[in-house]
C-alpha cells in the first residue's frame, strides 16, 4: 500500500458545486490515459452515511476506513487500466486532510468560480432536485423518474459500482423515499450539495438562495484553509472563467497531470460555453443580490471578482 501511495495516480478536483468541476472532469476523462470516477460518494461515505455534515479530518481515519477507500480506488484504477484517476466531487472540498491520510501524494485541482454565478446555479440545481424527488405521499414515482435514475446510474461505468451506489442511496428502501439518503442527509428535507458544520442552523434562518451562497462560501473557505497541507507541486488552482476563455488552461492542467496533449484529445473534449459567466447580472433580482451582499462580497473581493459592496447596483433596473 505504501509503495502505491508514492505515485501521483489519483487526482481530486475540488471546489464549490456548479463551479466548473463537472466540465473539467469531463474534459480530463477524454484523455486516453485518464479516467474519471464520477462522485463516488458511496465509497467516501460508506461509514459516514448517518453523519450530520460532510466535513472530515484525519482524526476520523481508521485502518478499516483507509483500507476500504484505498482498495476501492485501486480496484477502479486496475479495472480502467488508466494511468490517472480523477475524482470530481464537490463534497470532497471539506475532506482534504482526510483524503491526504489515504493518498498523501495525491494531486488536487481547485476550480474557482464567481460566487454569484455559482450560487445562482446551485439554486437552480437545488430546485431541479426538489422537483424530481418530491412526491406528496413519499412514494417513489418510478415511471416518472426512470430517465433520471437511468442517467444517474450510467455515471458509474461498472455494474458493481452501480449496485453499490443504488444500495448506498436507498439501503433497499425502494418504496418509501422518505428513507432515501437525500432526505436522511437533510433531516427529512430535500436538499442538494455539500453540508457544512452547523448547516441546519443557517438553513432554518435564511432563504434558500442565501443558504446556497453559504454552500459556495464554505466549500471555497475549506479548500483555502487546507491548501497549505498539500505538498508543493501537487496542487493547482484555476478559475472557471479562465477555463472557458483560455484554451491554454486545458494544456496547463494536462501538463500538471504529467500526460501529453495530442490532437486526438483536443478534438474529443466537449464544447465549452465561452460566455457562461456574469449570468448573475441578468438573472438575479436586485433584491436577491442585496440579500447576498454580506455573505459573498468579502470572499469575492479576496478572490479578485469584486472591488466593493456596490455590485447589486449593476443589475439592470428592470430586475428590481
Amino acid at each position: 500500500m505504501n509503495t502505491f501511495n508514492n505515485d501521483k495516480a489519483f487526482v481530486f478536483i475540488v471546489g464549490s458545486p456548479r463551479s466548473g468541476t463537472t466540465i473539467l472532469g469531463n474534459i480530463l476523462d477524454c484523455h486516453q490515459k485518464v479516467s474519471q470516477w464520477f462522485e463516488p460518494y458511496f465509497v467516501w461515505d460508506h461509514y459516514f452515511r448517518h453523519y450530520p455534515h460532510d466535513e472530515r479530518n484525519e482524526k476520523e481515519m481508521t485502518p478499516r476506513i483507509k483500507h476500504q477507500i484505498y482498495s476501492a480506488f485501486l480496484k477502479f484504477k486496475k479495472t480502467t487500466g488508466s494511468k490517472i484517476i480523477v475524482d470530481k466531487s464537490p463534497r470532497n472540498s471539506p475532506k482534504i486532510p482526510f483524503i491526504l491520510e489515504i493518498f498523501p501524494h495525491a494531486r488536487f485541482i481547485h476550480v474557482l468560480r464567481d460566487g454569484r454565478d455559482a450560487t445562482l446555479s446551485i439554486h437552480k440545481e437545488w430546485n431541479r432536485i426538489k422537483r424530481i424527488v418530491h412526491t406528496p405521499n413519499q412514494k417513489f414515482a418510478y415511471l416518472k423518474d426512470l430517465p433520471g435514475i437511468k442517467n444517474w446510474l450510467q455515471k458509474q461505468p461498472f455494474f458493481s459500482d452501480k449496485m453499490k451506489s443504488l444500495w448506498f442511496e436507498t439501503h433497499y428502501n425502494f418504496i418509501d423515499n422518505s428513507k432515501y439518503l437525500n432526505r436522511l442527509r437533510w433531516k427529512g428535507n430535500i436538499g442538494w450539495g455539500p453540508r457544512f458544520k452547523h448547516w441546519e442552523e443557517i438553513f432554518n434562518q435564511c432563504s434558500l438562495l442565501q443558504f446556497n451562497a453559504h454552500q459556495w462560501l464554505n466549500c471555497v473557505e475549506n479548500v483555502k484553509k487546507n491548501w497549505a497541507e498539500i505538498p508543493n507541486g501537487n496542487k493547482i488552482e484555476i478559475k472557471y472563467e479562465d477555463l472557458l476563455r483560455k484554451k491554454s488552461k486545458i494544456k496547463e492542467i494536462i501538463g500538471f497531470l504529467g500526460v501529453k496533449t495530442d490532437d486526438r484529445f483536443l478534438h474529443s473534449i466537449p464544447e465549452l460555453k465561452r460566455d457562461n459567466y456574469n449570468k448573475w447580472q441578468k438573472e438575479l433580482l436586485r433584491e436577491q443580490a442585496h440579500s447576498l451582499v454580506h455573505i459573498l462580497t468579502p470572499l469575492l473581493i479576496e478572490l479578485g471578482y469584486e472591488t466593493n459592496y456596490e455590485w447589486p447596483l449593476r443589475i439592470s433596473s428592470c430586475q428590481r
